[in-house]
């Protein structure tokens, strides 16, 4: 059983790599046809879209099976993210971003909190999940309106010549792939749970998290191998910021669920944790992070996994 949940994840992580590797393509060519640069692009188009794994499996998991898989999942993966998709390729190629990313992260760790604070009760429900919408919604206008005007890097030079029937086939092809792998990994990831003996809610935060943040490493890696360490950085933290706001609100609205106390420790704390050391790093670096960062950042991230392995498994 354990060898066939184990074909299962991995038949899964196939297809969210297809699938991620065709919606990365399409939403390169909507950010062409809008000649967006920069940041507006990675913190909106490519995390909204790298996002649609934790989007897909955080509420499949709340709405059928399991509220502990499901946050445990979505916060998991933000407490992954900047590590994985900053952190690794900045080992390997200095990171240079734009001004405006400084205030991108500030951005992020100060919705962290106040996501934090909605939650802190342990209820989340259909007002606090519209709340976040909206929160999202003027984080959206807020990086079109000035991202935009201020950063002079973008992901394309050339104007994009695919039809827009082609973008869309494109778009919904991929999507439809990511939410396929999406439910294996799911459903296998709660079978680990059972056969191995360990929570659910550990599962989530770890092995399922994991898999669903790959497709924003992997845009990571390409961005920084290409010299776009703006888009390296803002995907990240846009796609942390889609997950916080749009992925836990949308699994509120859709399903209210209760959150334990310990769960809301061992995740949200870390999680912040991440976000606020990331910020102080680019906050005193120069427009640039280096291989020094890059170590921090996967230092402190296997201190929070050995944490949570201890007191959450």
């Amino acid at each position: 059983m354990l060898v066939l949940d184990i074909i299962l994840f991995a038949a899964g992580l196939m297809l969210i790599f297809y699938g991620s590797k065709r919606t990365e393509h399409s939403g390169n060519d909507i950010a062409s046809k809008f000649v967006l640069t920069g940041v507006a692009v990675g913190a909106i188009f490519f995390s909204l879209i790298t996002a649609m794994p934790e989007l897909f499996s955080t509420v499949y998991s709340v709405y059928y099976d399991s509220a502990s898989i499901g946050f445990g999942n979505l916060v998991g993966t933000n407490i992954h993210n900047i590590p994985l998709a900053i952190g690794l390729p900045a080992l390997f190629t200095v990171l240079n971003y734009e001004k405006f990313a400084k205030k991108v992260c500030l951005s992020l760790f100060i919705a962290e909190l106040f996501s934090t604070l909605l939650v802190i009760d342990g209820q989340m429900n259909a007002w606090k999940g519209t709340v976040l919408l909206i929160c999202y919604v003027a984080y959206v206008v807020y990086v079109i309106k000035w991202g935009n005007n201020h950063d002079e890097t973008s992901v394309e030079e050339t104007k994009c010549s695919k039809s827009d029937r082609e973008i869309i086939f494109n778009f919904l092809l991929g999507g439809s792939f990511l939410l396929v792998g999406c439910v294996m990994i799911v459903m296998s990831s709660l079978s680990f749970a059972e056969v191995l003996g360990i929570s659910k809610f550990y599962v989530a935060l770890t092995v399922m998290a994991l898999g669903s943040v790959l497709p924003e490493v992997s845009v990571s890696i390409v961005a920084a191998h290409k010299g776009h360490g703006s888009i390296c950085v803002s995907n990240s933290l846009g796609d942390n910021m889609f997950t916080i706001f749009v992925v836990l609100g949308i699994t509120g609205i859709l399903n209210p669920f209760y959150i334990p106390p310990k769960e809301l420790l061992i995740s949200m704390v870390p999680m912040i944790f991440m976000t606020m050391a990331l910020f102080f790093l680019v906050a005193n670096t120069k427009r640039k992070l280096t291989k020094k960062h890059g170590v921090i950042l996967l230092t402190i991230y296997f201190v929070i996994l050995i944490i949570q392995t201890v007191y959450a498994s």
